[in-house]
């Protein structure tokens, strides 16, 4: 979310990151920051993205997925 760079950079205009990321936040806390909840996360917005017509770069590199 940094400034909104990086691989979703391209899909923020097209799809609201906002109800994602909170979504994130509370899953990933509810289960002990399990990396598989978070990797489903970032796979569902990424999947939006690109329903939505939106390029989505490389997210499982930088974000171990």
């Amino acid at each position: 979310k940094k400034g909104f760079q990086g691989p979703f950079k391209a899909c923020h205009g097209v799809v609201e990151p906002k109800d994602f990321y909170r979504n994130c936040l509370y899953d990933v806390c509810m289960n002990d920051g399990a990396r598989k909840v978070f990797c489903q996360v970032l796979e569902a917005y990424a999947a939006t993205c690109k329903k939505n017509g939106a390029v989505v770069g490389d997210w499982r590199t930088p974000s171990g997925c």
